[in-house]
């Protein structure tokens, strides 16, 4: 037959791995946690830098634009001004002509 020293370490095996199989059951839902905590982590620092170069981009391109938009404002000011002028003097010659004596004109006769 199967000699003492043999079946008494065929037992410690056994039970050795037995119990790194109970272990193995143990500590399989955390170790799925961590591997989810772990994608969760890169995902959220992956989103944060896509931010980042969102906020930097749209920065810079106001920056860019900035100047362009003084410059066209200046512009659309100026026109604004000539308009209130040019309604300005249209009113006043309006307001003239109409305190000047109204013009009658005769009537047409039939013939």
């Amino acid at each position: 037959m199967i000699s003492p020293e043999i079946t008494q370490f065929l037992y410690k095996a056994a039970a050795s791995a037995g119990v790194g199989v109970v272990m193995a059951i143990i500590l399989w839902p955390f170790r799925k946690a961590r591997k989810e905590w772990t994608a969760l982590k890169e995902e959220q620092a992956s989103i944060h830098a896509e931010l980042v170069t969102q906020r930097t981009n749209c920065l810079t391109t106001l920056q860019r634009q900035g100047d362009t938009q003084i410059e066209l404002l200046t512009k659309v000011a100026g026109s604004l001004e000539n308009i209130a002028l040019s309604q300005a003097e249209m009113t006043g010659f309006c307001k003239a002509n109409a305190c000047s004596p109204a013009r009658i004109r005769p009537r047409a006769r039939k013939k």
